[in-house]
């Protein structure tokens, strides 16, 4: 009778787990699109819920629109759109402060760090919340400003419509230069301990160092889900059921881009450790760093 032995299983070592790591943040996003879809899945509902105030509001101004648009009255329309920016802007505050739990969770999920959901996004609710709103304050107020100042522009100013085209090009253009200074500005609170003064100041000065890429990403999200959300119900719908699904993957992206910025112009210097965090490092990276 012949023998075979069993194949002898082999031990992961500290050094095996070093080596499974992605090699660069283009190979953490899609291992964790490939590996942690229902963490990611969890993380972006647990983000909707916070937008849920805002997404009744919206809504409810459409039906209004719907009926106010009907009748022709301009006056009415305006009306319906200035108290209804009016009541978003708390609810876009809540929404923030669920997205410095987003931003938190995200760095540890590209950091490659143990995980517990619904315990890591209410800490980084807990330690950022005060970012966070302010974040909201100024998002939603360079809103208002765009959908207030840009339709009282249409309707009502008496000016060359050249001129109206410069002071719409100046809305918009304040809007995304705010938008994505609150982008950056989550990444570095969740990041490093700074006040939201010193926080705001270099999310300027990152903004300028990432324009493009953070642009990019902006206009193909957060700028197509502002722009559905002002036809009808139906493209409401969608970009809200966009947003609930994919926020996620949204922040995962803002947070890899940022902290390879971070790790550039902050950490090369400051924190040699923090350089290329959650990414596969050779014996000649780690020997530098120490």
């Amino acid at each position: 009778m012949g023998y075979v032995m069993k194949k002898e299983e082999r031990h992961i070592t500290e050094e095996d787990v070093k080596k499974s790591l992605p090699r660069n943040r283009k190979e953490v996003f899609f291992d964790l699109l490939k590996n942690r879809k229902m963490n990611l899945f969890a993380f972006s509902c647990y983000t909707f819920i916070f937008f849920i105030p805002l997404a009744v509001d919206l809504f409810y101004f459409n039906f209004l629109e719907t009926a106010a648009i009907a009748t022709g009255n301009n006056d009415q329309l305006f009306s319906l759109l200035f108290y209804s920016m009016l009541i978003m802007l708390p609810c876009m505050v809540i929404g923030f402060i669920g997205l410095a739990g987003s931003f938190y969770t995200a760095k540890k999920m590209v950091w490659q760090e143990g995980l517990s959901l619904a315990s890591d996004f209410f800490q980084g609710i807990k330690e950022n919340w005060k970012h966070a709103l302010l974040n909201g304050v100024i998002f939603g107020l360079a809103l208002f400003g765009l959908i207030i100042g840009g339709t009282y522009l249409i309707l009502y100013a008496p000016i060359h419509a050249v001129v109206k085209g410069i002071g719409l090009g100046a809305l918009i253009l304040f809007f995304l230069v705010f938008g994505m200074v609150t982008v950056i500005n989550f990444t570095q609170c969740v990041y490093y301990e700074n006040s939201y003064g010193v926080t705001l100041k270099n999310s300027f000065s990152f903004l300028g160092l990432l324009n493009w890429k953070i642009l990019v990403i902006y206009l193909l999200t957060t700028g197509v889900v502002v722009t559905l959300g002002l036809f009808n119900l139906i493209t409401l719908t969608i970009g809200l059921l966009l947003f609930a699904i994919t926020n996620s993957l949204v922040v995962i992206l803002y947070t890899l881009i940022s902290h390879s910025a971070f790790d550039k112009y902050i950490n090369k210097e400051h924190y040699p450790s923090m350089v290329n965090k959650g990414l596969y490092k050779d014996e000649s990276q780690i020997n530098k760093e120490a």
